[in-house]
């Protein structure tokens, strides 16, 4: 029996094999026998499947189903337009007592994959693994063939969760494995370390409803779905395209509020004023000198950014001069969102009152079971241990409610890995994550609150889809915390590409902005931590100590009236990242990010020294990996140097340890000309910028930029132009510039055409 899609992809299920299947993608297996396990146990007598057709919002399929036992249906559906199957679990009737224990163990898996039991020539050579763990932020991690090599973050207290998984061949092609639906409740397990060669059920790669759901209703359903293609980013945009058109998902604009689209200063891990203050200085006293400072030096800071000091936890850290920080991040829940006493006496209000009534950012996180909120109710909320969560949302619409009286534009969602790892009650039912996250956007939404996911799992990222107020994600570790940075780079760029895939703008966190200083003065990588926050599409945060800010550095990722200047979409990681770890072996991590204009595409490219090792690397990226029709002009940002590139050319580099490139691919518009834009910024062609307009006709071709920023301010564009340009210098290499001043309404108009 085969069961067959476009391009080759195909579910065989040889007689020979029994109850198992096997999956066909030009070679004859590329997961091993697959087949349907019960609690961790394969199904004993073979599954007798009845065909069916139909279409759904994926184009027209046909499949297979059979029922295994009363309870439960599978079945798996073929698309013929589409490289695609999707694999279902249904409950026929209501299901009790269906945990194992453990989240990784999952009651029901359909598919359970044995990739260490291919056939001998099943997949090629050299195919590696990649995913996102079930940790914080998404972990990017690899693996061999096997799917058994994945590290998982703080072994055992991560699980051995990893979805979307890849699987990526050498010569390009890519199977990724993603869940369609029930987000937090479907899981792809697998192997440990320790367990991958054992001759048991956790030796696979197990996808159902994972071991802590203890009952479901009747009808309730999941989808798994897996997707061929010839690039593994490729694959993800193309299955997050479909996801958000299928639940209408409506994104915030990239500048919704203050807290997103103008520079703001930060107080979280890594800032200077995390949990610290200047000497003989309160907290107050602190981010009041910290601001006029900024504020002297013209540093347009906007929105202010209050982390975990301000409130009570459970274990409770004092606050108190510099230079010492606390060397972890305990993950005790909060005991009340409300002001420390000992830390804010005015509280909140009384702060920003202090401060000049800046729009605040509250940090938020997980409850503590001993939290004032729940008391003796037991209807309250779900206790587990030492953590809480509570099941009314009247909680989270009063807390909401709170914030926007006291000055809030944005609620930061932290530790929602240990929100949802941590209360096994909203683990038990299918549905409840769900609903919670649901709450509290809807509540974001009554009282005028944009909302920021932070320490967000994978189900996380994909439940954003049915949410309308999340302005942006974080996409890794804390800035400047037990890692190494290039680690954290990795990690960023990487999961920049899960974020962009569902349109959301990435955080890369904090950063401190003076290169020549040390620990809490400054960071030797200000530049680099610059240029990814900029390129993030999402907030640019600086946490500096007093008199340690660099206004130039800072500048480059915004106007001088604080609005940023960024691409449309996040700096996301090539498809060839995904092949292998970028910090762990010796390859350059590639990254893109672009702004459209009327006039066509800008793509910024960013080459970058992430591995671990101190020697230097040559990077080399062929025209089908940034595929675009005519010539362009690279602008090298750094050397200030400018190449004609023709279509089909190759672009190159050399990097030492730690070093990076970017380069800005402009079209050649009619005429011969390009505009490179605002080179003084990071994203010099970002549409708060300018933008570009094609002018006059073929036989008068011409180029109309719009200029924007802030009134009065002076900008000088760059650029380059084939023959010379009416009313603008250009140099014998043919590069031009042009200054404009802007007017009262914060923009002008250049005209640009052939002399």
């Amino acid at each position: 029996m085969k069961l067959a899609a476009a391009e080759g992809l195909a579910l065989v299920f040889d007689p020979a094999d029994g109850e198992h299947g096997r999956l066909e993608w030009g070679e004859p297996d590329w997961l091993g026998p697959i087949s349907l396990a019960l609690g961790g146990t394969d199904i004993a007598t073979p599954l007798h499947f009845e065909e069916f057709e139909g279409s759904d919002a994926l184009g027209a399929y046909h499949g297979l189903v059979a029922s295994a036992g009363p309870p439960i249906a599978v079945s798996v559906r073929a698309y013929e337009e589409r490289a695609v199957l999707v694999f279902r679990l249904e409950a026929l009737t209501e299901i009790g007592d269906l945990a194992t224990g453990r989240l990784e163990v999952p009651s029901v898996a359909w598919p359970r994959l044995e990739p260490a039991r291919r056939r001998p020539g099943g997949v090629p050579d050299d195919t590696t693994a990649f995913g996102y763990g079930y940790a914080e932020f998404a972990l990017p991690t690899f693996s061999d063939a096997s799917c058994g090599g994945f590290f998982v973050l703080d072994e055992p207290a991560r699980p051995a969760i990893v979805q979307p998984l890849w699987l990526n061949a050498p010569d390009g092609r890519s199977l990724m494995l993603v869940p369609h639906d029930a987000f937090h409740d479907q899981v792809i397990a697998v192997p440990r370390r320790e367990t991958r060669d054992a001759e048991d059920h956790e030796a696979s790669v197990r996808c159902g409803w994972h071991g802590d759901l203890a009952h479901v209703p009747a009808g309730f359903a999941s989808e798994l779905g897996v997707w061929a293609g010839n690039d593994p980013r490729a694959l993800l945009d193309s299955w997050g395209s479909f996801q958000r058109a299928r639940h209408r998902t409506r994104r915030p604009s990239r500048y919704a509020d203050d807290a997103v689209g103008k520079l703001s200063y930060w107080t979280d891990n890594g800032a200077a004023y995390w949990y610290r203050t200047e000497s003989g200085r309160d907290m107050t006293q602190t981010l009041g000198d910290a601001l006029d400072g900024l504020r002297r030096e013209r540093v347009p800071v906007h929105a202010i950014e209050l982390d975990s000091w301000w409130y009570p936890h459970e274990n409770t850290r004092p606050v108190g001069p510099g230079p010492g920080m606390p060397d972890a991040v305990p993950p005790t829940g909060a005991l009340r969102w409300e002001a420390r006493d000992d830390v804010l006496p005015e509280g909140v209000d009384g702060l920003q009152r202090a401060l000049g009534r800046p729009p605040l950012i509250l940090h938020g996180r997980h409850f503590s079971s001993a939290s004032t909120y729940f008391g003796d109710d037991a209807e309250a909320a779900w206790l587990d241990a030492d953590r809480a969560h509570p099941c009314d949302p009247a909680l989270l619409d009063r807390l909401m409610a709170q914030a926007a009286g006291w000055g809030a534009i944005q609620y930061e969602q932290d530790w929602l890995v240990e929100s949802f790892l941590g209360v096994r009650g909203l683990r038990e039912a299918p549905g409840r994550a769900r609903a919670w996250q649901e709450a509290l956007d809807r509540a974001a939404t009554r009282h005028g609150l944009s909302l920021l996911w932070c320490m967000a799992t994978p189900a996380d990222f994909m439940q954003t889809l049915t949410l309308q107020n999340v302005a942006a994600i974080r996409t890794s570790g804390d800035y400047s915390y037990r890692i190494p940075p290039s680690l954290n780079w990795s990690w960023f760029l990487l999961g920049n590409a899960f974020a962009r895939a569902l349109g959301l703008p990435a955080f890369k966190d904090v950063f401190l902005s003076n290169a020549a200083g040390e620990g809490w003065d400054g960071d030797p990588h200000a530049e680099l931590e610059s240029l990814l926050a900029a390129l993030s599409a999402g907030p640019v945060g600086i946490g500096d100590r007093v008199g340690c800010t660099d206004r130039d550095l800072v500048l480059r990722t915004c106007r001088e009236d604080g609005v940023l200047v960024k691409p449309d979409v996040p700096l996301a990681a090539l498809g060839r990242c995904f092949r292998a770890h970028p910090h762990v072996r010796p390859l350059p991590l590639l990254a893109d990010s672009w702004s459209d204009h009327p006039a066509g595409r800008w793509r910024y490219l960013l080459a970058l020294h992430a591995w671990r090792g101190d020697e230097a690397l040559d990077w080399e990226l062929p025209a089908d990996e940034w595929p675009r029709e005519g010539a362009c002009i690279a602008w090298d940002w750094r050397s200030g140097e400018a190449e004609r590139v023709e279509t089909g050319a190759l672009l190159a580099g050399r990097l030492d340890p730690g070093e990076w490139q970017l380069r800005v691919l402009c079209p050649v518009l009619p005429g011969g000309i390009a505009v490179f834009g605002d080179v003084s910024r990071y994203a010099c062609a970002g549409d708060r910028r300018m933008r570009v307009h094609l002018a006059g006709d073929a036989d008068d071709p011409a180029v109309r930029v719009e200029v924007r920023g802030a009134p009065g301010e002076r900008v000088e564009l760059r650029g380059w132009s084939a023959t010379a340009l009416a009313d603008v210098e250009r140099g014998s290499d043919g590069l031009w510039r042009a200054s404009v001043t802007l007017g009262d309404a914060g923009w002008t108009i250049l005209h640009l055409r052939p002399r």
